[in-house]
């Protein structure tokens, strides 16, 4: 990518001057590494998403709308998930590149920077205000981003924004209303990666929410954001063993 910025070129794209974007755009979507799905099953490969990205991704995915606040502003957000656009703490970021978590990828000399900040308090954090978006829109109503207080499920009237997509109740069915919704949400939220097991698990909780369509698609996006695929970037698979107990000191 760098070699590609320098002189402008990769392969038959870009002009040959320094700096070409169409050249150095070129080598990122086109380089082995993004385009071999070999690399899907690899458990080395992937990475946690940092969590300011999961919450733009989010808002861009689902549609957030503020029709009455030309800018949106999310508040606390350093507190509440460790992070925040051009907020560093220091001069050098959010994370060590080389920092490697405790456990399993600690032990397989895996490094994942991300994991610096995401203690218990940040994760607890992170879908607090994510649920709470979800529910009563950008609000401060549990641990929300938002300014303003309101807490009906729902009625966004109080909130600075709100998610706006939907998917009314079309199908010839429950089950595959239920489909329907959460392949889209797979699609959008983590990039088609939910199990099987993982998207089962949140059709049948859509289903009991119907048939009230937007109550059910606030309980699927609610699960969706709990799942290991919308927090990392690897394909993931259940080992079918059970977690160590953790023992008290």
């Amino acid at each position: 990518i760098l070699s590609a910025f320098r002189t402008g070129k990769y392969g038959d794209f870009g002009s040959g001057s320094c700096g070409d974007l169409a050249a150095t755009m070129a080598a990122v979507l086109l380089d082995p590494e993004a385009r071999s799905v070999t690399l899907d099953a690899d458990p080395f490969h992937g990475v946690l998403r940092e969590p300011i990205l999961k919450v733009l991704a989010v808002m861009r995915g689902m549609e957030i709308k503020h029709d009455l606040f030309p800018i949106l502003r999310l508040e606390g957000m350093n507190d509440k998930i460790g992070q925040m656009s051009h907020s560093f703490p220091t001069v050098f970021g959010f994370f060590l590149p080389e920092y490697m978590p405790d456990g399993r990828p600690g032990e397989a000399t895996l490094v994942a920077p991300e994991a610096a900040i995401m203690d218990m308090p940040k994760t607890v954090g992170f879908l607090n205000g994510m649920f709470s978006l979800v529910k009563y829109g950008l609000s401060n109503c549990n641990g929300g981003f938002g300014a303003f207080n309101g807490c009906r499920e729902g009625i966004f009237s109080r909130g600075v924004g709100h998610l706006a997509f939907s998917m009314p109740y079309n199908e010839a069915s429950d089950d595959d209303q239920a489909e329907a919704v959460v392949s889209k949400l797979s699609t959008l939220l983590t990039s088609g990666r939910l199990s099987t097991s993982n998207k089962q698990v949140i059709k049948s909780a859509y289903i009991k929410k119907l048939p009230d369509a937007n109550a059910a698609l606030r309980m699927a996006q609610q699960l969706i954001l709990t799942t290991p695929e919308f927090h990392t970037t690897n394909t993931v698979k259940l080992s079918g063993q059970k977690r160590e107990g953790t023992t008290s000191q």
